[in-house]
């Protein structure tokens, strides 16, 4: 016999737990629409997005305003004069931009998204659709990252760059391909002269280079990011092929360890899940859903924020704290849009 889940309730509780963030963030927005220490890092580049799913289109304008005059160079970088870039285009390029072009798309400040995406877009291999880790590094031995290239993928979806997001599909299908060790473990990084990176170069970062499936410490998001710029594909092109796709990179995210939930990077496996729970119906996806969306709400400290995984940032600041709620923020609302498709089945 199949147990229902009530959806019901568990579309009450994500939404009061996404309240209870919405609370946190405005909260700490400031009087000029900069949210907490502005002076200390960009990690408030995600807050206009959230701010736009949960209904605060105003507090959303406000924050923009301020990145708009303080923030966005002419050239769409987010490197204005306030808060330090800290190298941030040479360890997660693009990344910054293309997620406050999302957000700024919602808002409906057009020209706003379409700056930063003309940034992010600078750094897309043409070819292979990959986007560069380090802005400073794009020639061919240069890494192309995988959730760096899915994120630049669905904000070229939403701002209408649907060649640039094409492309991403194909790098992420070669990337798939080329995977000699599934499901054990995943290479997430892909340069022009050597295809898929199955070693780390001197000084690379191990973890951006390898998702060992069942090791903890772990960043367990690459799974569920690629699942999620596949199913958008998916529902721009109706091609059978990035369904399918997005079906195997949320496999691999899914059978990865249980205790990654010991860990705040598998967040994003929510967003592959709900996305395909909507697409498909299959109730694999919706329990696994059902199961992040629980994950977040038990992660929720009491006055909304949630904080990073401490192996990798032990004392995490206010703005560590806005950054990461904002996105979980995000990850809700693909969580209850989920819940509420199923409801209207």
């Amino acid at each position: 016999m199949t147990i229902t889940p009530d959806l019901d309730a568990r579309l009450t509780l994500y939404h009061a737990a996404q309240r209870k963030a919405v609370g946190f963030l405005l909260a700490h927005i400031n009087e000029d629409g900069s949210i907490g220490d502005p002076r200390r890092d960009i990690g408030y580049y995600r807050v206009p997005w959230a701010l736009a799913v949960a209904g605060e289109a105003a507090a959303g304008r406000r924050v923009l305003e301020w990145i708009r005059h303080h923030m966005l160079t002419a050239e769409g970088e987010l490197a204005g004069d306030v808060s330090p870039n800290n190298g941030w285009n040479q360890r997660n390029n693009t990344y910054a931009e293309t997620c406050l072009a999302y957000g700024a798309h919602l808002l409906r400040q057009y020209e706003m998204a379409q700056q930063a995406m003309r940034y992010a877009l600078r750094f897309q291999n043409p070819a292979s659709g990959g986007a560069y880790l380090d802005k400073t590094r794009c020639g061919p031995d240069g890494p192309q990252l995988l959730f760096l290239t899915c994120q630049l993928g669905m904000s070229a979806l939403m701002t209408g760059h649907t060649q640039a997001a094409r492309v991403v599909g194909g790098w992420l299908q070669a990337l798939w391909d080329a995977q000699p060790e599934l499901p054990h473990r995943l290479y997430t990084i892909w340069t022009e002269a050597g295809g898929l990176a199955t070693s780390v170069p001197p000084g690379g970062n191990r973890r951006h280079y390898i998702n060992e499936s069942q090791e903890v410490y772990e960043l367990h998001y690459n799974g569920g990011i690629a699942a999620a710029c596949l199913a958008y594909l998916y529902l721009m092109t109706g091609e059978e092929q990035w369904l399918l796709l997005a079906r195997s990179f949320q496999g691999f995210s899914m059978q990865s360890t249980p205790r990654q939930f010991e860990t705040k990077q598998v967040c994003k496996s929510a967003w592959g899940s709900s996305l395909l729970w909507m697409i498909t119906g299959d109730a694999v996806y919706r329990d696994w859903t059902l199961r992040m969306g629980d994950w977040f709400v038990a992660e929720q400290t009491e006055d909304g924020h949630w904080f990073n995984t401490p192996y990798l940032l032990p004392n995490p600041t206010l703005n560590d704290n806005i950054q990461i709620t904002a996105e979980f923020v995000v990850h809700l609302d693909h969580i209850m849009s989920a819940v509420g498709a199923a409801l209207a089945r």
